[in-house]
């Protein structure tokens, strides 16, 4: 049972690559925020699209856009906490790796930490690393999506054609007179 259990959660594993989560303070224009910062080894697109998957998934609504944060204001997200709350994410693409800063505030200002909501903070990092897992497979989707086209692709071309392409030619073809026609002679 152990065996099988291993076998099934190996490529799981192998996908997810690594992340790396920080807590500490983010600027949002002059303000600083108490954020949680994961760092992924993949491009600013992928991670956008996950974390945009997972809010739309969420049915949250964005509230307003500042100074590169997408925030969602008075908003209950199950994921993370079942009280309302103030989210704020960003991404940021520096050096072959993206950083995605997300924070969570109850009250203005009252951001979480791991000091003061430890079991909200907990979920945020579950969260967090979810999402690397989810883009490492939607990855491997991608990747396996495009090779079967790839594929299809080219045992299609490996196939003759049984009709002309141009379906005029086909006409021309069988309008020309055999050798034997030309040959009789005509009254």
């Amino acid at each position: 049972m152990k065996a099988l259990f291993i076998a099934l959660l190996l490529p799981c594993i192998a996908n997810a690559q690594n992340v790396t989560i920080k807590e500490g303070t983010v600027k949002m224009g002059k303000t600083k925020l108490w954020s949680f910062t994961a760092t992924y080894e993949q491009p600013k697109s992928v991670v956008i699209d996950a974390m945009e998957s997972k809010i739309t998934a969420a049915n949250l609504t964005r509230d307003s856009r500042k100074k590169g944060f997408s925030i969602y204001r008075s908003a209950q997200w199950p994921a993370i906490s079942s009280n309302k709350a103030d989210y704020y994410y960003n991404v940021k693409h520096k050096k072959g790796k993206t950083m995605l800063s997300f924070t969570v505030s109850k009250q203005y200002n009252d951001y979480i930490t791991s000091a003061n909501e430890p079991e909200i903070a907990a979920h945020i990092k579950q969260y967090l690393q979810n999402l690397d897992f989810q883009m490492a497979n939607s990855e491997k989707t991608k990747k396996d999506g495009d090779a079967k086209q790839t594929a299809q692709k080219n045992d299609a071309l490996a196939k003759p054609p049984t009709e002309p392409a141009n379906p005029q030619h086909k006409n021309l073809q069988e309008a020309k007179p055999s050798n034997q026609q030309r040959l009789l002679p005509t009254k």
